[in-house]
C-alpha cells in the first residue's frame, strides 16, 4: 500500500498552502482567507484571517496537486481535518498518521453531492488540498462545519496485475480484470475437495505483502464446493443464491425482472446504491481467510478453497457448517491494524508473613467493628417501631 510522503521542509518548519487557485463551489471568496501549514510531523495547522461565513455550501482548492485528475469509478486515498471555521483549530485530523482514509466515489456520490461535486467539478487532482465549508442546519444543531482535505492518491476498485494461469487442481474460475470472477462449474463431488485450506493468485499485484491480521478492504465473491451457489459477494451485481449452472436457464426470467426493476427505479427517481468493497480485519474471519491471503499481496486476486474445519464448521447449526467453500478475493489494499494500548497496572509492595497477618488482623477488626455498628442500628431500630408502636396503641386508646 502506498503510504503518504510529506515534502521535505526547510526553516521555518512549516509549509505554507494558500486559497490562491479559486476553482471551487459556491460562495469561493468566504474560503479565501485560509492559509494551510503543516510541521515536519505533517500535522495541520489552519491560520483563518477572516472567519469563514457562507450561506451555501461552498469549496475551494487550496493548491493544485501534480497527480493525475480523478476517476469517478475509483478508490480515493484522504487525508483530512475538520477545523473550526472561526479560529481555524484543528478538532481532529489523520494528515499525521500513517494511513489515510478510504473514498468510494461512486458511494460518496450517493451520500453526498456537494463532496462528490467539489472532488469532480473543481478540477482537483491527485495531490491537491481543497477546503469545504457546510453551513450549519437543524440536523447538524445549527453546528458549521469546515473540513480540510489532501487526495493522496487514487486505486482501482479491484485487483490489478497480470494474469495468471491456473494450475487446474482447484476449480477453474473465469477471470478478467475488472470483472467480477465467475465460477466456471460446480465441483460437488466432496471427495475432491481439499482437507485444508488451498490457495493459488489469479491476477499478480505487486502491493505490499499481507499480515495475517491485517485490515484488508477487498472484493470478494463466495460459492459453495456442492452446488456452486453463491452465498456472498461484493461485487455489484452479484446476488447471493444464484448457481452458476442455473444462470443460462434463468436468463430470460432475469432480465424481465430486471426490466421491471429499472421500471420501478426510474418510476421512483432512484438509482440502487453502488456495492462498495468490503472491509474488514483478517482475524474476525473464518481462518481459511487469514491462512490463505497471508503473504500475498496487495492487488493480488486470490482463489480460495476452505474445508469446513477452517470455515464454519464449529459454527453450530450454520448453513454452511457442513460446506467447503470456494472464494475469489481481489485485495485492494492491507494495512496492519493499529496496536491497541494497554494499561499497566501499578507494581504491588510483596509483603512479609508477619504484614500479611497484621493486615488479616486489621480486615479482621474492620469487619467485626462493622458488624457491631450494623447491629446497634439494628437495635436502634427495633427501639424506634417499638415507641412508634407505643405512640399508636396510646392513639388508639384515647379514641
Amino acid at each position: 500500500m502506498r503510504k503518504k510522503h510529506h515534502a521535505a521542509l526547510a526553516a521555518p518548519a512549516v509549509l505554507l498552502l494558500a486559497a490562491c487557485s479559486g476553482d471551487g463551489l459556491g460562495d469561493t471568496s468566504a474560503l479565501s482567507g485560509i492559509d494551510l501549514h503543516f510541521t515536519d510531523e505533517g500535522v495541520p495547522e489552519v491560520l483563518i484571517s477572516n472567519p469563514v461565513e457562507a450561506d451555501e455550501e461552498s469549496s475551494v482548492i487550496l493548491s493544485q496537486g501534480d497527480g493525475e485528475e480523478l476517476d469517478p469509478e475509483q478508490i480515493l486515498h484522504v487525508s483530512s481535518a475538520t477545523v473550526d471555521p472561526s479560529s481555524g483549530a484543528v478538532q481532529q485530523e489523520n494528515f499525521s498518521e500513517d494511513l489515510p482514509s478510504l473514498l468510494f466515489l461512486p458511494m460518496i456520490e450517493q451520500q453526498s453531492e456537494f463532496i462528490y461535486d467539489s472532488l469532480m467539478e473543481t478540477g482537483a487532482t491527485v495531490g491537491s488540498d481543497l477546503a469545504l465549508y457546510e453551513p450549519g442546519t437543524p440536523e447538524t444543531g445549527g453546528v458549521d462545519s469546515l473540513i480540510i482535505l489532501r487526495i493522496d492518491d487514487q486505486v482501482p476498485a479491484y485487483a490489478t496485475g497480470e494474469e495468471q494461469e491456473q494450475s487446474g487442481d482447484l476449480p477453474e474460475i473465469t477471470s478478467v480484470e475488472g470483472e467480477a470472477p465467475e465460477l466456471a462449474e460446480a465441483p460437488g463431488d466432496d471427495e475432491d475437495a481439499p482437507e485444508e485450506t488451498a490457495s493459488e493468485v489469479l491476477i499478480a499485484g505487486d502491493g505490499e505483502e499481507i499480515g495475517a491480521t491485517d485490515q484488508v478492504v477487498v472484493r470478494y465473491t463466495g460459492w459453495k464446493w456442492s452446488d456452486g451457489e453463491v452465498f456472498d459477494s461484493a461485487w455489484p451485481g452479484v446476488t447471493a443464491g444464484a448457481a452458476e449452472d442455473d444462470e443460462a436457464d434463468e436468463a430470460d426470467e432475469d432480465d424481465e425482472a430486471d426490466d421491471a426493476d429499472d421500471s420501478e427505479d426510474e418510476a421512483e427517481g432512484e438509482e440502487t446504491p453502488p456495492a462498495p468493497p468490503a472491509s474488514f480485519p483478517l482475524d474476525n474471519l473464518v481462518a481459511g481467510w487469514a491462512e490463505g491471503l497471508e503473504g500475498k499481496h496487495v492487488g493480488d486476486r486470490v482463489l480460495l478453497v476452505i474445508p469446513p474445519e477452517e470455515g464454519y464448521g464449529e459454527s453450530e447449526g450454520h448453513e454452511l457448517q457442513d460446506e467447503t467453500l470456494i472464494f475469489v478475493v481481489d485485495v485492494i489494499e492491507a494495512a496492519p491494524m493499529p496496536e491497541q494500548t494497554q494499561q499497566e497496572m501499578p507494581e504491588q509492595p510483596e509483603l512479609s508473613e508477619e504484614e500479611l497477618e497484621e493486615l488479616q488482623e486489621m480486615l479482621e477488626e474492620q469487619g467485626a467493628a462493622e458488624s457491631g455498628a450494623d447491629d446497634a442500628d439494628a437495635e436502634g431500630d427495633a427501639e424506634d417501631e417499638a415507641e412508634d408502636d407505643a405512640e399508636d396503641d396510646a392513639g388508639d386508646d384515647d379514641e
